[in-house]
C-alpha cells in the first residue's frame, strides 16, 4: 500500500511529489534518491526489496526528473549535477523526518543519487541519521570529464553556477557527521572504486564498506543478499541510535527527592 505525498524543496521552495510506502512501525524510514536518469517509478524494484523487510520507504523525483516533477525531463541532456537537487533531497528527508516520530530516517542512492544523498546529509546531521551509497566522484570538473560534458561549449560555466562547492562529494564527505555505508563495486568504470575510497577517507564519521568483486556501475541491487546486507546495516545503525538516546536520557530522581 502506498500514498502520494507532496512537499517543498528547501531554500527555493519548489513543489515536489513522491510516493510513501508504509512499513512496520518499529522499523526505520528509507528515502530513495533517483539515479542520473529515469524517475522514481524505476525505483519500484528497490522499494519492494526494502519493503519486504519491513522498512517504510519514500521515493521522490528531483524537479527535473520524470512526469512527477515540475521541470522538463529533457533538461538533463547537458546537466550532470545540480545543487537544486540537493535542495529537493533536503525537502524529502525533512518531510520524512516530520512523519518519523522516534524512527530513524536514512538516505539511499546510486549513481548521481548517491552523491546528492551524501550532500544532503552533509548540510545538516538532522537531515538523515545515516546514508548508503555506491560510487562517488570527487569534484565537478571530474564529473564533467567522465560524462563527456567537459568539451561542450558553456557546460562547465553553467555547472559552476548551478553547483555549490560544498555539495561536491569531496567537500560534502568531509563535512558528514552521520554514518556512511559505501558499496565499492570493483568493476565500476564510471565511478571507480579507488576514487570512491579516496573520497570517503576524508570523512571523520563512521564508514562501513562492502566490496563487490563483480559489481558494476549499475545493477548492484541485484546482487544476492543486497537487501539483507543493507537492511541489516540500517537496522544496526537504528539500534545504536536508540541506545545512544536511552543513555542520554535524564535519570528520574528518586521519589521524595
Amino acid at each position: 500500500p502506498f500514498s502520494t505525498v507532496s512537499f517543498e524543496s528547501t531554500r527555493d521552495k519548489a513543489p515536489l511529489t513522491g510516493w510513501w510506502f508504509e512499513g512496520k512501525s518499529d522499523k526505520p524510514i528509507l528515502v530513495l534518491f533517483d539515479r542520473g536518469r529515469g524517475n522514481m517509478g524505476d525505483l519500484l524494484p528497490v522499494v519492494g526489496g526494502f519493503a519486504e523487510r519491513g522498512f517504510t520507504v519514500m521515493t521522490f523525483d528531483f524537479r527535473d526528473f520524470g512526469p512527477a516533477g515540475p521541470g522538463d525531463a529533457d533538461s538533463l541532456v547537458q546537466l550532470a549535477f545540480a545543487s537544486r537537487w540537493v535542495n529537493d533531497g533536503e525537502g524529502a528527508l525533512q518531510f520524512a523526518r516530520a512523519r518519523a516520530g522516534a524512527r530513524a530516517v536514512f538516505a539511499w542512492g546510486q549513481d548521481i543519487g548517491g552523491a546528492v544523498a551524501v550532500a544532503t546529509a552533509s548540510r545538516s546531521p538532522r537531515n538523515a541519521d545515516a546514508v548508503a551509497c555506491e560510487g562517488l566522484f570527487r569534484t565537478l570538473p571530474e564529473l564533467l570529464r567522465s560524462s563527456g560534458l567537459a568539451q561542450v561549449p558553456g557546460a562547465a560555466e553553467r555547472h559552476r553556477f548551478l553547483v555549490e562547492a560544498g555539495d561536491e562529494p569531496l567537500a560534502a564527505v568531509a563535512n558528514l557527521q552521520v554514518p556512511l555505508h559505501v558499496v565499492l563495486a570493483q568493476k565500476d568504470d564510471v565511478m571507480p572504486p579507488q576514487v570512491t575510497a579516496e573520497v570517503v577517507r576524508r570523512s571523520l564519521s563512521r564508514i562501513d564498506r562492502w566490496i563487490l568483486p563483480e559489481g558494476r556501475h549499475e545493477g548492484n541491487e541485484q546482487t544476492p543478499g543486497y537487501y539483507d546486507k543493507l537492511g541489516g546495516w540500517f537496522d544496526r545503525i537504528a539500534g545504536l541510535l536508540r541506545a545512544a538516546r536511552a543513555a542520554a536520557a535524564p535519570t528520574p530522581a528518586p521519589e521524595g527527592k
